[in-house]
């Protein structure tokens, strides 16, 4: 039945129709002319427009700094609807910058601001965003951030030049340890000061890695002795708990580094010390040994597998180094972990003075770069390197190493430590220097420090020094090998620190123009 409106508006039509009709005229379909004159008369009505629903509107805002740290603050924001918002902040000195947007819609919001420089104030304003991406006005005031720790405070950087982007370190200041980010005026923008996971027991922060979700995972060293290292921690870059992989038997013992492969998994050096009769080789009968391997971490489940063990592809009578006198012996110890350009896996074994690839599957060796069978030969012996650190493959194919020049001959210059990239010849397996980075003066770091390939095509370089002054400089040098900055890095209290890193961002925040 037709709607009683339409009806009522076709029926003047239909008798106008019917009257036109007379019994000379072939006849007319009714039917068919009710339903044309219908539909015709139904799309010339004209449909009412819905009202747009009203813009989300900002209407209280206020900005607090954590009381757990002095460059993080907090701001809130209440709508007058549901909607997604972020914050623009603002310093003359220290420029304009936006946080990420909300995930969700809500009409109350906290939003962290980070990336703050210490004891300055800034302005800032929240704006909502509507479902079709349409900007409120902004609403808001100021903060001003607080004195940076006590530690931190009495840190003195002697800078030349700017970096690029942020550097993060790790920083062992007696008897804390902190990991910082300097911006690009080297100026300490965040911090994070780690708490013991056992507090009657020293640790120390040493490498650390940023998820794609800006949370930070760390290695926390101590609690199990110089040779072992307790866990593996994620928190989030406001400095909150998220999980934690703790040594055991089952899962071993994360050694030193680590990579993030997702939000979700995250691969490590792993070792445990194994007991053996070593009184063939004039040891003891019961010498314990440490022997290295590569582990998964799945935190969906919260379990481990291993991919790859040193026992299933070296024999332990294969010695370089072998220190019977402290034990349990460091048998390789691999102290670096990268990925290589299809998925294998480049790690530095320190003790061996070597470099080697290992298959995307872990079933095999595919080649070993220096000390005992390598594959490549040196085309100059200068281009040797020992007790070396941080390996990795770049995307031209070679190999970047941190060469911290630990036992190396005096004929080959003795000790010193610089950075190295070493060109591989698969034609000929020769070995060639590409380029390289020395400090002037000389300086020479026995057991840590590290060398990363930036994005940029510059590298972020860090060296820690026990016997030379500065203690510690971390540089950044580009393809000439000429520093673009450097900050010389000195405190009273400092104890160690382990490796730099170059990061865009700490919470997904942007500099704006």
């Amino acid at each position: 039945m037709f709607p009683r409106l339409v009806l009522a508006a076709t029926l003047p039509i239909l008798m106008i129709v019917l009257a036109a009709c007379g019994d000379d005229e072939p006849p007319v379909d009714v039917q068919a002319t009710l339903v044309a004159v219908v539909q015709a008369t139904v799309e010339a009505q004209v449909t009412p427009t819905a009202e747009p629903a009203p813009q989300p509107r900002v209407t209280r805002t206020s900005a607090d700094i954590r009381a757990d740290n002095a460059l993080i603050a907090e701001v809130s924001v209440s709508l007058d609807r549901p909607a997604r918002v972020y914050v623009e902040y603002e310093n003359a000195e220290a420029g304009t910058f936006r946080t990420r947007t909300t995930e969700s819609e809500a009409t109350e919001h906290t939003v962290p601001v980070v990336r703050l420089k210490p004891s300055t104030t800034y302005s800032y304003k929240a704006f909502a965003i509507d479902i079709d991406g349409e900007v409120s006005k902004g609403v808001g005031g100021s903060f001003t951030t607080g004195a940076l720790p006590e530690a931190l405070a009495r840190m003195e950087l002697t800078v030349t030049g700017r970096p690029t982007g942020l550097v993060l370190f790790d920083l062992e200041d007696n008897p804390d340890s902190y990991y910082v980010a300097l911006d690009e005026d080297s100026v300490v923008v965040w911090y994070y000061l780690h708490v013991p996971t056992l507090p009657e027991m020293p640790v120390s922060a040493r490498t650390v890695r940023q998820k794609p979700n800006f949370n930070l995972v760390f290695l926390e060293g101590g609690p199990l002795g110089r040779r072992f290292n307790c866990c593996l921690n994620e928190i989030t870059p406001l400095g909150e708990f998220v999980r934690r992989l703790a040594a055991n038997p089952i899962d071993k013992s994360v050694n030193r580094d680590f990579l993030i492969l997702s939000d979700t998994e995250v691969v490590y050096l792993a070792h445990e010390a194994i007991t053996i009769d070593d009184t063939k080789n004039g040891g003891g009968p019961e010498t314990e040994v440490l022997v290295d391997s590569i582990r998964i971490w799945d935190q969906t489940n919260n379990t481990t597998r291993e991919v790859w063990n040193a026992l299933d592809h070296f024999s332990l009578d294969q010695r370089v180094r072998w220190n019977a006198d402290r034990q349990p012996i460091a048998w390789q110890r691999a102290n670096s972990l990268a990925m290589g350009v299809r998925g294998n896996y480049i790690v530095s074994l320190a003790n061996w003075n070597q470099v080697i690839s290992i298959s995307p599957d872990g079933g095999s060796i595919e080649w070993q770069l220096g000390g005992p069978d390598t594959d490549y030969f040196f085309e100059s012996s200068a281009d040797r390197f020992y007790g070396q650190h941080t390996a990795s493959e770049l995307r031209n194919g070679s190999i970047l190493v941190y060469d911290n020049g630990n036992g190396r001959p005096e004929e080959e210059g003795g000790q010193y430590t610089r950075a190295i990239e070493l060109a591989l010849n698969t034609y000929d397996l020769g070995a060639i220097k590409v380029w390289e980075y020395r400090h002037t003066p000389d300086l020479y770091a026995s057991g840590r420090g590290g060398a990363f390939r930036m994005k940029n095509g510059n590298t972020i370089i860090n060296t820690e020094s026990y016997t030379s002054d500065p203690p510690r400089v971390i540089a950044e040098v580009d393809g000439d090998g000429n520093e673009v900055w450097k900050a010389e890095v000195r405190s009273p209290t400092m104890r160690n620190s382990f490796r730099a890193y170059s990061y865009e961002s700490i919470l997904g925040e942007q500099r704006l123009p």
